[in-house]
Formats: structure tokens, sequence, C-alpha cells
């Protein structure tokens, strides 16, 4: 049961599959319209020429339209829009340009929209095997049994002749006579009926069985049948006699005719079943076989079904099983002799002439020597190796043939000129002379026959001699004459690379011909001048071809030479000229025509029948009748150029209109109503804006010469040069009307030969339509309206919010003022700070002060670092305002700090009376803070409880630390705020309390709370406050104000994280490291170690550089009793002076008019003369930033005011004690790296080395060469004097001589050298000398160091 099922699974499958292939072979086989490139079936039954050129061929299987390129093929598809059957049977088109179908099936008629339009037929058998029209234009359909005829107003074929023959023979064929009667021709009889009334008015009867018939243009009908050809006159109701040349010719006598069609006005063409094909001329009485000499074309090679002669004169001819084969009528143009170009077919022809009896004289390369009778129409081998015999046997080959005036053949061959007469279809030799290698034979009007050779010379054989003449017109060791023409009494002679000559053919003469030299260059722009060939028209004008320099024309009479452009080539092979003036010019690729009328070429190809493309030189000629023949590598190329029209005259169509690649037919989505051929229009919706049109010029005999150009007008700016190409493609095409223009022209695009236009309409999409566009209208001017109203209210806004703006930057301009002011103040402070701090520290420590006056003094001292205080803080807010101020965190033991700024505190409330109460601050605590503004912080907070609390009050300081949780009950804490554990400081006051409202806008920058009875909150600038709680934020702590629970007063809250977490990297401090030099203030300065008085000349020089003359005077004081003090109020005075006198150290302001101290201090130590001199910057900029920027420019120390005086005279002190130092280290040294690192700057360092090292270079000179050293140092004498002097502390020369006894001690210790060759070494002149030297400086003599050192 199993193995059953699975049998009926497998047959039910293979018949699903059988059934789906036979539907998709059903679906393909039925389709409508196929696009192909070969025809449908190979079996032509008819041909038809529709308006617009396009052909249409029947087969046995589908209908096809051809446009040149490709094919349209119909089928049935068993719908009413398609052919009634695939057989077709019968085309015509008639006088109203219809297209009519006759199929096995019944008969349709083309329509515009690219379908068949089918007709009822009053008829029982529906194989419609023939259609015709009458003169009146009704069309008849022949069906064998039945004729009926078209009735327009019911758009049926009524039978007329419902039996067409009574005698049932299969075979009836109907024709129209000239005279519009109707004769039907049967296998039996002629009978003959009115075409109106279908009254039969006469019968004839026939003999033999006739098999086919035909009618011709007189009005004859053809016959044949077993007996032969009979041919009746139905105009004379008369059989006539078959002409003798039909019944004459030996094959046509015995062939049977199966078809017959008219080739012209005077022949028919008719196909024979087994005898071919033959040509009947009327007029001539002439008939010719396919392979008969004379007949017009070349026969295919297939039985013949049908014929067919299109509007160009083109014979379609149709098999019965191989297609069809064109005989295209532009081809007969040329070499129209079938005979003539079978007989030279594949045969070189280099050399040709015409002598006067019409015989054709043809030269070969390699086949001999021919010639050809144009009367008789034979074409004969002319045997030419009798005339010149060779000895090795091998073949004479001619290389020129030609004919003169008498009829005498001249030849050349194996370096021969031969002379012959023909005579009985032989040639006979008059002579032979030698020759070198002739190129070209010409003769003149006296008789006498040039020869040009491959020389310097030209040869001549006078009239009637036989002597052959030479004459050298060329002196060149090396040319050759290609080419001779003679005119008048002249010859005229082109070689290669030289210019043109002239031979006077009476005298011989021969000179340059009048040739203009510039035109001559002008003319020969490529290669070299070598001549191929030399013609002289009608009007006396010379043509000369070239090789590569195309065709040029002389003109002997004024000299002038130029040449002609647009020959197919540049390389011109032989000149004609025809009957009509027009010269033709062969090449070496094709042939042209050059029409002087308007002076321009029109040029032929291989593709367009004239044999081949290359051509010999010189190997052309014209016949009597004005036949031009040419030779070439394919043989011959003749004809007559009256038969060679060049304006030409064709349909330019579209052909399918193609919509995203998709074909589209003509009602399909309403894009067109009928076939693009039929001048359809094209609309299309916005999606199918990508299209592609195709396009043929139905030009079918010379396709290969059009070239097509397109433009989408609206669209494309130019025409599209699409060469071949014949479809157009577009993509994404805006919305729009266009107009597609196609035009064709021929291969130069000298001549438009068609024009063709399509309109081509864009729809825009539903959004783009008018109805659409009034409602954007409408919309948009309900927008503008409301754009308008918005606009109105927000320029209104715009207005508040700009003033609200210039407020703001008002106020932030007078803040930016503020700040400027405040710093410049700030500045300007210090200085006069310093002017009162430095005097009462003097007070202060004198011994003869009471202790009332030092508590007075004490007091002063106080409030002067008060207000040192308050300006830092101005400072510290003006960074604050422009993002300058960094925080810089690090450890330190909070306890500690707060308990010293409390006891400032408490001095201040037990002056004032106030209980001033501290708790926290016991033991010791460490946080992460930075100390300076935790202290600015609770300075202000302490300062404003102590400005509101009134005598007998009481303020309270507090310390705790709590958790994050307390800490959360009185801040609102962050996803920032990290920390578990926080410091919270309380201050409190008893004062007058800060009203609710108002608890918030107290930390508000400038704002102060005011009121007569209470005192003023935020007291002073207004900025206190705000400082305190911006750097609690920057703590990344809290601050808030609010009032006490208990009592009247306020309470400030400071809340700041203690761990290290809760900073940033660039927050921390790394490093702390305090210099020596460091221009921190110092409070305590005990001085003990002051110079002693003494004279003025040993007293160190200070020069002192401010612009204040308060400060100047102060310093003067407080120096002057130790130092020389000089005194400069700027810059560039101190820096002239201490070029021109040696200063000890200068002490300088930073802020003055001019240069500051900064610039003063670089330029000092860029100078190599006073780099040396220690630098002290005094002055008011107090900040890192300031002092970091001092220190780099070059500045020894850094104090800021106020100062110590104190601490400023052991600085003072301190810096000349190291400058002691180096120099005593110097005047024992011999080198620079004996010293101690960073001992000398760097440029005294480099300075010294340099100096040490000449010293060495003139250690044993007794004297120092100074010239030399400061030339080798590049300073001054002056500058090196002071230098040395400034670095050492003596004149150069005495330093040398120190120097020399160091070297000395040196060299004793190394024990190397006695006395008396260290004492040569060093440079002393005696021994004795360095001996008294050596002992002043070490305290011993040299003997004894140099003992001691052992």
């Amino acid at each position: 049961m199993k193995r059953f099922l699975l049998l009926v699974l497998v047959m039910g499958t293979l018949f699903s599959c059988h059934v789906q292939k036979n539907e998709a072979v059903r679906n393909a086989e039925y389709a409508s319209l196929v696009i192909s490139n070969d025809i449908s079936n190979q079996k032509v039954s008819s041909f038809a020429e529709d308006e617009y050129g396009h052909i249409w061929i029947g087969t046995f299987r589908g209908l096809n339209r051809h446009n040149v390129h490709g094919y349209h093929q119909y089928f049935c598809a068993d719908d009413s829009l398609s052919l009634p059957d695939n057989q077709i049977q019968c085309l015509l088109k008639d006088s109203r340009n219809r297209l009519w179908v006759a199929t096995v099936n019944g008969i349709c008629r083309y329509t515009e929209r690219d379908e068949f339009q089918h007709f009822p037929l009053e008829s029982s058998i529906r194989n419609v095997n023939q259609i015709i029209e009458d003169a009146s234009g009704n069309i008849y359909v022949n069906t064998v049994s039945s004729l009926c005829r078209y009735n327009p107003e019911t758009e049926t074929f009524d039978a007329v002749l419902p039996v067409l023959d009574h005698t049932r023979s299969p075979i009836n064929r109907c024709f129209i006579s000239p005279a519009n009667d109707l004769w039907v021709v049967n296998t039996a009889s002629m009978r003959c009926y009115d075409v109106n009334t279908m009254e039969l008015k006469d019968s004839v009867a026939v003999e033999g069985y006739p098999t086919y018939s035909y009618m011709d243009a007189s009005g004859c009908i053809w016959m044949n049948s077993f007996n032969g050809v009979r041919i009746y006159d139905t105009m004379s109701d008369t059989f006539r006699k078959v002409p003798e040349c039909l019944v004459s010719h030996p094959i046509f006598r015995k062939a049977y005719v199966t078809y017959i069609y008219p080739y012209d006005e005077h022949s028919l063409l008719i196909n024979t079943e087994k005898h071919g094909l033959f040509h009947y001329d009327s007029k001539e009485g002439v008939v010719r076989h396919q392979n008969e000499r004379g007949f017009p074309f070349a026969a295919p090679d297939f039985s013949i079904k049908q014929m067919f002669k299109d509007s160009h004169n083109n014979l379609w001819i149709g098999s019965v099983d191989q297609g069809y084969k064109v005989i295209y009528n532009y081809k007969e143009r040329f070499n129209g002799n079938s005979y003539l170009r079978s007989c030279t077919d594949n045969k070189s022809v280099v050399s040709l002439d015409c002598d006067s009896k019409g015989n054709l004289w043809i030269a070969t390369l390699k086949d001999g020597l021919f010639v050809y009778d144009s009367k008789s129409m034979e074409f004969s081998k002319v045997e030419v190796g009798h005339l010149l015999p060779l000895q090795d046997g091998s073949r004479t080959d001619v290389s020129i043939v030609f004919a003169d005036k008498d009829d005498n053949i001249w030849l050349s061959a194996a370096s021969h000129i031969i002379k012959c007469s023909y005579e009985g279809g032989r040639l006979k030799a008059e002579f032979s002379r030698p020759a070198l290698f002739p190129m070209a034979i010409e003769q003149d009007e006296n008789g006498t026959v040039w020869i040009a050779t491959a020389s310097e010379y030209i040869c001549y054989f006078r009239s009637g001699d036989s002597e052959m003449q030479y004459l050298k017109p060329f002196t060149m060791d090396y040319t050759f004459i290609p080419s001779i023409l003679p005119y008048g009494h002249r010859l005229l002679v082109g070689a290669f690379m030289s210019h043109l000559k002239e031979v006077d053919t009476e005298t011989f003469a021969y000179r340059d011909a009048d040739v203009d030299d510039e035109a001559w260059k002008g003319s020969i722009k490529r290669s070299v001048f070598i001549p191929t060939d030399m013609f002289i028209d009608e009007e006396g004008k010379i043509w000369i071809g070239t090789v590569a320099n195309g065709l040029l024309r002389y003109d002997p009479e004024t000299g002038d030479i130029y040449p002609v452009p647009g020959a197919p080539c540049t390389d011109i092979s032989a000149i004609e000229e025809d009957l009509q003036g027009n010269l033709w010019v062969s090449t070496l690729y094709g042939l042209g025509k050059y029409d002087r009328s308007v002076d321009k070429f029109i040029n032929w190809f291989e593709a367009d029948g004239i044999g081949g493309n290359q051509f010999y030189d010189r190997a052309s000629c014209r016949m009597p009748d004005g036949t031009l023949v040419f030779g070439g590598t394919h043989g011959l190329t003749f004809f007559n150029p009256m038969d060679v029209t060049v304006n030409r005259s064709f349909n330019l169509c579209f052909e399918d209109l193609k919509v995203h690649n998709e074909l589209v037919r003509p009602g399909e989505c309403g894009i067109m109503d009928k076939s693009l051929c039929c001048g359809s229009d094209i609309h299309l919706k916005h999606d199918q804006n990508s299209f592609s049109i195709s396009f043929a010029a139905l030009e079918y005999s010379e396709f290969e010469r059009v070239r097509y150009f397109y433009m989408l007008e609206g669209f494309d700016k130019h025409w599209i040069d699409a060469n071949n190409n014949r479809e157009a493609y577009y993509a994404n095409i805006p919305a729009g009307k266009y107009l597609f223009k196609v035009r064709a022209t021929n291969n130069d695009q000298s001549v438009i030969e068609a024009e063709n236009t399509v309109e081509v309409l864009v729809e825009p999409p539903l959004w783009l339509t008018w109805w659409a566009v009034c409602l954007y209208v409408l919309f948009f001017a309900a927008v503008v309206y409301l754009v308008a109203k918005m606009r109105r209210y927000l320029n209104e806004e715009k207005m508040a919010v700009l003033r609200e703006r210039q407020e703001k930057e008002q106020e932030k301009k007078v803040n930016e003022m503020n700040m400027s002011f405040f710093a410049n103040i700030s500045h300007e402070f210090r200085t006069p700070l310093t002017m009162i701090s430095g005097p009462v520290n003097q007070l202060i420590e004198s011994p003869d002060l009471t202790v009332e006056n030092k508590r007075l003094l004490d007091i002063v001292q106080r409030n002067i670092r008060r207000m040192l205080r308050l300006v830092n803080q101005l400072l510290d807010f003006n960074k604050l305002e422009n993002d300058t101020l960094k925080l810089q965190v690090k450890p330190i033991d909070i306890i500690s700090q707060l308990r010293n700024l409390t006891d400032i505190f408490r001095v201040t409330a037990n002056e004032k009376g106030v209980t001033f109460r501290t708790y926290g601050l016991e033991d010791s605590l460490t946080i992460w803070a930075d100390e300076d503004k935790l202290d600015k912080i609770c300075f202000n907070l302490l300062s404003n409880a102590m400005k509101f609390t009134q005598a007998g009050g009481k303020v309270e300081f507090g310390l705790d630390v709590i958790s994050r949780e307390e800490a959360l009950k009185l801040f609102n804490l962050g996803d920032k705020d990290v920390d578990s554990r926080y410091m919270k400081v309380v201050v409190k006051d008893n004062g007058p309390g800060i009203p609710e409202n108002q608890l918030e806008r107290i930390f508000d920058r400038y704002y102060q709370l005011e009121n007569q009875m209470r005192g003023v909150y935020n007291w002073g600038t207004g900025i206190g406050l705000y400082f305190a709680k911006t750097l609690a934020r920057m703590h990344h702590g809290y601050l808030k104000a609010g009032n006490r629970d208990e009592g009247t007063g306020a309470a400030f809250t400071l809340l700041l994280p203690i761990s290290e977490s809760s900073y940033a990297d660039s927050e921390k401090v790394q490093l702390e490291v305090k210099d020596g030099n460091c221009p921190y203030i110092v409070s305590s300065v005990k001085y003990t170690d002051l110079p002693s008085s003494m004279s003025d000349e040993g007293r160190k020089k200070v020069l002192l550089v401010d612009d204040d003359a308060d400060v100047i005077h102060y310093m003067k004081e407080l120096l002057a009793p130790y130092y020389d003090v000089q005194s400069r109020f700027d810059a560039d005075s101190a820096y002239t002076l201490m070029k021109e006198e040696a200063v000890d150290i200068v002490i300088s302001d930073i802020v003055m008019p001019g240069k500051t101290g900064y610039e003063l201090c670089r330029q000092i130590k860029d100078n190599i003369q006073i780099s040396h001199i220690p630098v002290i910057l005094l002055t008011a900029k107090a900040t890192v930033e300031d002092q970091v920027q001092g220190l780099g420019c070059g500045a020894d120390a850094y104090v800021t005011k106020p100062f110590e005086p104190q601490y400023l005279l052991a600085l003072v002190q301190s810096q000349l004690s190291n400058r002691e130092r180096i120099r005593s280290i110097l005047a024992e040294s011999t080198a620079v790296e004996s010293l101690e690192d960073n001992a000398l700057s760097p440029q005294d360092s480099t300075f010294m080395r340099e100096l040490y090292q000449l010293m060495e270079d003139e250690l044993s000179n007794s004297e120092l060469d100074i010239a030399k050293m400061t030339e080798m140092l590049h300073i001054s004498r002056t500058k090196f004097y002071y230098k040395v002097k400034g670095l050492t502390g003596e004149n150069p020369s005495v330093f040398f001589k120190r120097y020399k006894l160091n070297r000395a001690a040196e060299l004793l210790s190394d024990s190397r050298y006695n006395v008396s060759e260290i004492a040569d070494l060093t440079g002393f002149s005696t021994l004795s000398h360095f001996s008294t030297s050596f002992k002043k400086q070490f305290g011993v003599s040299p003997s004894e160091y140099a003992q001691s050192r052992r």
C-alpha cells in the first residue's frame, strides 16, 4: 500500500511539472509582441512598407515589423487585438496607407495602437491568400472559393463573388486591370468582371492547366503551364506572341516559371522552379540568366518565394526556407556591372587606361594584363610574355599601362618601356627600350610621350621617334619622380622632396615652377612633399595629390597653392573629373567627390558599396561614356557619376518607450494613446520620470552613414551626439512639459537628413498640482499672517530682552571697572603701606621707645596688617571674577590655624568690650583644605560678627566634625558630595540679626542691608560675604546665613569636606618648597651682620630703580649707612648708568612708566657685560604668578611690599656676600668646573669657560693679549674690563697673572716638570720673578710648595 501511494505521488509530481512546463511554453508562445534581432521564421510569404517606412515581413509563423536594426514580432495570442493566426498569407498597404494582413484564419488591419483589428468574412473558408485594391480604393480578399469586398460602413467583408470558380479549381488569382476591371484566372479560364456590378464581362478559355499567373503594368496576363509561358493582353483581348528572346533562350525555354515581379518600368524578374532567376528587358529585347553577364545584381542562392521593392528601390527577396535578402539600390550605383566586377574581384589593379575604342586596359599586380571591351562586354586576358621574354622564364608583370592618342598601348614591365599595337586580340611590340623603374607615362599635345622614373631623370619619345631621350631637371643625389602632367606647351614635374619643375615641351628647357613660397610652406605641413598624382581640370586648375598632405590646388598663372581639406584620407591615390565638373579622388582609405560649387567633399567607403577602401596611385581613367574607373587592392571601382546621388530621403521614427526599463504598449497606464511611430504624445506620472525612447532612421541601404543627435528641450541645454546609438535615457526628470527632438545627419554632420519630435509631459505629484498649490497659497497667507503677528510679539519680547541684556552688560562693565579699579587701588595701597610699615617697624625696634608709645605703635602695625589683608582680598576677588583663582588644597592642622586666627580677633574683642568665646579648638585636626582661602572665609565671618556686635555683646566661634547624615539636615548635599565626614564652623553674634526675606540676598555681590540703628550687614565694599560663599563653593562646601535660635543675632554656618577624595588632582598641591629667596614677608628677622662703617671708596654700590620719590627716599635712608646708593626713576636711565658705571646690586620696582622692572631685569641678564649683577625686584605685585614671572626673567630675589626693613637689609647683604664668595673661588680656580652648580648664571658660566680657555692658550705669554681676547669673545675692551672686574674683583691683567700662578701650583703638584720648566710654561721671563710672585701669593717658594705636595 505504501509503495502504491509513493508511486502515485511521484507520478502526480511529474505530471504537475509537465503541466507547468507546458503552461510556461504556451505563455511564451502566445505573447503578442516580441522584440528581437532576427526574423520570426525563415519562410517568407509577403512584404509591405507602411507609411513611415517600416518593412513588414509576413512569414509562416508570425508577422515582423523591421526598423533597419531589429524586428517587432507579432503573434496570435487568441484575443481580438492580436493576429488571427501566425501563418501570414499576404500583406497590402492600400491607397489610404492602411496595412492589411491576410492569414489562414481571416483578415485584420494594423492600428495606431499597435494592435490588429479583426474583420468578419462572409465566406465559409477563412484562408485569405490574396488582397487587392481597385482604382476606387475598394479592398478585396481572395479565399480561393469566394471573393469578398470590404464594407467600410459595417466594417465587414461581404461576398461579392460567393463562388469564385464553379469548377472548384484550387488555384484562383485575381487582378485589377488598367481599365479597372476584375480578372479572375484559374487553371481552366480567365474571366473579366465589372468591379461595380460584378457582372461577367468576358470569359477566355486557357489550355495547358496554368498554375501561375501574373498581370504586368500594361494589363498583360502572364501564365505559366506545362506548355510553357503564354501572354494575354487584356486591353486588346488577344493572346500575344511570347518574345523571341524568351523562346530561344536555351535555359529559359526549358524552365518552369513560378514567380514574376517587375524590376523596373521595362523589365521583369522571372523566377523558375529549377533554373534560377532571369531578367527580361522588354526595351532591349534581351533576357539574361542570373549567371550571365549583364544580370543586374547577384542573385541569392535559395528558392525564391516573394519579391518586393520599397520606396528607395531596394529589392527584398523572400525565400521558402532561408529568410530573405535585400538588393540595396545604393550598391548598384557602384560596380553595377556584376560581370566586370566578378572578373576583377580580389585582383589588385595597379594601373588602367581606356583607348578611344572603348577598351579598358587593366594591369594587375600578379594576375597579368586584361582588356574589357565595353561594347561587347567581353573580358579577356592579354598575353605579354612574348613582348619581353625574360631569360629566367619568370612572369612578366605590367606595372603601367597607357593608351596614347593613336590607340598605341605603352607598357612598363621589367624596367622596360614597350610600345605596342593591339590587333586581333593580341599585342604586337613595335619597340622596347630599357628605363630605370618607370612610375608614370603621359603624352603632351605635340604627341611626345613622357616617362617619369624613380630617379632624377625623365625620359621622352618624340612623335614617330623610337629613340628615348633623357632630361635631368633635378640635381639632388637622390629623388624620384612619381607624377608628371602635360598642359599646354609645358610639362609639370613633381618629385620627392623637391619643388615643382616646369619643362617647355618644345625647347625642352626646364625651370622652377612659379609657386608662392609662403603658400608652399603652408601647404606642406606633414612629412615632406611626395606627389602621387597630378590632374588638370577643364578650367585649367591643377590638382596635386600627395602623401600625408592631402589634396592641393595649384594655379600656374598666379603661383598660388593651397590645401583642399575634407578628403576621406590625406594619402591621395588618383584624381579624375566627371562630365559635370566634379572631382573624384581615390585615397588609401575611401573615395571622395569634391563638389566645387559648394567647396565640399562627400565621401564613400567600402560599406557604401565601392568595393574596397585602398586604391593604387594613378590607377584611374574616365571612359568615353563618362564612367569613372579606379583601381585598388580589391579590384575595380567603376560607376557613372550621374547615378551616384547624394541626397537621401528617409523617415526618422520613434520606436519604443520604456519606463523604468519596462516596455510600454499603447493604452497602458494612459501613457500613450497610440504607437510612438504614429505621433503619440507621452504622458507620464511623477513617479514615471525615468524613461528611455528608442528611434531609428528607416534608411535600410546606408544605415551605417546615419548619425543621431537628440535633445529633451526644456531639460537639455545642447544637442547630444549619440553617434550610432538609437536610444536616449533620462532619469529623475522634473515635472513639466518637454519636447523630445531627434535629428539624423550624415557621417560628417554636414546635412540634416531627417528630424522628428514628440511631446513629453511629466505630471507633477499630487502635492504639486494646481489645486494643491492654491491650498498652499492660502496656507502660506495664513502662516504669513500668524508669523507677522508672532513676529510683532517676538520683536516686543526681543526689545525687552535686549533692554535687559543691555542693562546686564552695563552692570557687567561697571563690575569690570570696579574690579579693575579694586585691583589697581590694591596695588597702589601697597606702596604707602610700605612707607608706613617700614618706619613703624624701625621705631618699634628702637630701645629708647616708652611702653606707651610702643603700645600705640603696635596698634598701628596691627591695622597695617589688617589693611594689607583687605588689599589681598580685593586682589583675590579680582582673580575670582576673572576665573583665575585656583584651589590649592593640602593637609593642614585646621585647629592650629583657626586658633591663630581667633587669637587676632580676641585682641579686637577685648578692646571693643565684646565677649568672644570659642569651642572645638582644643586638640588638633588634620583636614584637606586651602589654608589661605579657608583663612579668608573665617576672617570675613568673624569680621562681620565683630562689626555688628555692640560693646557688652557676645560673639561665638565653634568647630565641630559631623557625619554625612547630620550634614544632610543642614544642607541639600548633591551626588558629587561623596565625603562621609564634614567640618562645621558656626559664627554667631547677638547683634540685630538679618530679616528672613533677605537671608539669601545677603550673599549677593555688592549687596548691603542698611539700617541706621543696627549698622550695615556685609559692611564695606559689599563683597565680603559674597567672596566667602564663593570660596566655600570652590571648596565643594556650603555657607548659609540665619538667625540665632535663642535671642537676637545672626548665625553663619560653614560646611566643608575634610577628606582627600572630595578634591580633584588638579586642586591638590603636590609638593611645597620654600626657597630662601621666597618673597613672603618675614615678621621677625634679627639683623646682626651689618657691614661696618667704611670709606665711600670701599662701599658696595646699590642702584635703586623706582618711580615713587618717597620710596626712593625711604630706601636711601635705610641703605645709605651701609652702601653707596644711587637711584633712577625709570628703567632706561638705570640701564644706561649700569653700562657706564660699575654697580654691585640693583633693587627695582616692577610697575614703572616706560619699561617695566621685568623688562629691565631681562635686559640686564641678556647683556654679557652686566649679567653678573644681582637684581632684586621690590614691588607691590604680590601674587604667585607675578613672582614666577619675575624669577623667570632672571631676578635673583623677589620682595613684596610692604616689607620688613631688616629682611631687605639681610637679603642685600646675602646677595653681595654670595657674589664675594664666587669672586674668591674664581680667583683660586683654573676652570669653571671647580665651581658649585648654579654658582654662576648660564651666561656668566659660558663667559668664564671661554675666558679660562683663552688664558690657557695664552699661558706661555708673559703679557695678556687683551685685543685678541676681546676679538675672540666678541666683546669690546671696556665691556671686557668691567666684566672681568665684576666677576673676579680684579682687572684682567691681575686676574691673568693669578691664573698663571694657580696653573703653576697645579703643575708643581703634578711633579712632571721642574720649577724652571714650569716658569717657562707659565710665561715668566725669569726664574727669580716667578719665585718671587709665587711666594707672594702662596707664602712659600715654588720648591717648598712642590715638596709639600709630594
